[in-house]
């Protein structure tokens, strides 16, 4: 088998593009969430997040290949490949800076910032836990039990997990490596959240030059904060600047009937065949100017001819967040584990492909499984928090307004 076949990610797209489709069909919970989440505003970028996670997917599954056949873990010496996963991660960066600069230029200083919070939280943690839970419960199964590390230790290295770093836990070496060490993205993500409300004041209500001197200084105190655990890279951060030019690039309308056009939705095509074609990096000028090219003319409702429409890539799209978090450990235990317990050798092509396969099929499963039963509940379990803070708040100042009233 060679790691640089296309065909190879042809085929688990196709496998995980009919077990949704299926999923749809037999499954009346998961067709009325499609229901109820409808068209939305941005349904292209909708079922953009499926087609990129499952991207992530593929690129792990050819590493982990590689690593099988030479004990070595690095990226794919196919540019394809490598861009399955390193541009999937750049576009990305991309919603997440065009959605939230986007709402910051719609609402402006009336923008929700307790809502943002509460959301934000109740988005990442609700799957993310019992993820956490099962790498511990996992390196304790395979070392017997054992403590080795002190409890100090332990919880230290709990705590880095719970904010998204990924210490050997309990001396197992490259604990991350059971999850792919997918969380690095969630580190960025955590920092944009947090400079957010410094950035929006100082490039967007612009208070005079000491606030945005002052905002400018506290994002850089930060990136230093959260970089001197996580190693952040500025280049990697650069992606978040496209997304932020789309929320600019859709309030003008002629650009915007542009991009609707046939012609745009060939050009984006082109910059996106381009990027994972003639670039092993996504995170150098080039790579990311392509693919912010193609990133604008979706975020403008191109649909790519109809490609980003199918209820399968909605539904998949729905359920990106639990396909991008859990098919590291899904992948370690269809096809790391369980061929030493079938007594197979997963070097072999003929053991790896079905198990691709299965795993492919699998991880779409447990993907609608997670987002029906761990994902919708913690999202609205979100909304109700906020409705109990809100409740509070206004209690509270309606107490205080009494008293102040009172003779």
């Amino acid at each position: 088998m060679k790691e640089t076949n296309p065909l190879i990610a042809m085929t688990a797209y196709l496998l995980a593009i009919a077990t949704a489709a299926l999923l749809l069909r037999t499954v009346p919970s998961i067709s009325r969430q499609l229901g109820h989440s409808g068209e939305s505003r941005y349904a292209g970028i909708d079922g953009l997040r499926g087609y990129l996670a499952f991207g992530v997917f593929v690129h792990h599954a050819i590493i982990t290949w590689i690593f099988l056949q030479t004990g070595v873990i690095d990226f794919p010496p196919s540019n394809f490949y490598s861009q399955l996963g390193q541009g999937s991660v750049a576009l990305f960066f991309m919603i997440t800076g065009f959605l939230f600069w986007d709402r910051l230029l719609t609402h402006g200083r009336k923008h929700d910032w307790l809502a943002f919070a509460v959301s934000r939280l109740f988005r990442l943690y609700p799957l993310y836990l019992p993820l956490m839970l099962a790498v511990f419960v996992t390196v304790f199964y395979l070392q017997d039990w054992e403590l080795k590390d002190p409890a100090s230790q332990l919880i230290g290295q709990t705590l880095a997990w719970l904010t998204f770093d990924r210490p050997d836990v309990n001396q197992y070496h490259q604990t991350g490596m059971l999850i792919s060490n997918v969380t690095w993205t969630l580190s960025y993500e955590v920092f944009f959240y947090l400079a957010l409300p410094l950035v929006a004041t100082a490039f967007i209500y612009r208070g005079g030059w000491m606030s945005t001197v002052l905002c400018l200084v506290g994002i850089y105190a930060l990136y230093e904060v959260v970089g001197w655990e996580h190693s952040l890279k500025k280049h990697y951060m650069a992606s978040f600047l496209g997304g932020i030019a789309a929320a600019y690039w859709i309030r003008r309308p002629q650009w915007v009937a542009w991009s609707l056009s046939p012609l745009a939705g060939i050009i984006a095509l082109l910059a996106l065949a381009i990027a994972f074609t003639a670039f092993n990096r996504a995170f150098n000028l080039g790579a990311l100017l392509l693919l912010s090219l193609f990133f604008v003319i979706v975020a403008s409702g191109n649909t790519l001819f109809g490609a980003l429409k199918p209820h399968s890539i909605r539904w998949l799209g729905e359920i990106s967040y639990s396909t991008y978090l859990l098919h590291g450990f899904v992948l370690w235990v269809l096809v790391q584990r369980l061929p030493l317990l079938l007594h197979l050798d997963s070097r072999e092509a003929w053991v790896f492909l079905p198990l691709l396969a299965v795993c492919s099929c699998l991880l779409i499963i447990i993907s609608s499984l997670t987002y029906l039963y761990i994902e919708k509940p913690g999202i609205d379990a979100g909304k109700k928090t906020l409705h109990w803070l809100r409740q509070n708040r206004n209690a509270r100042k309606a107490l205080s307004e009494n008293m102040v009233q009172q003779p």
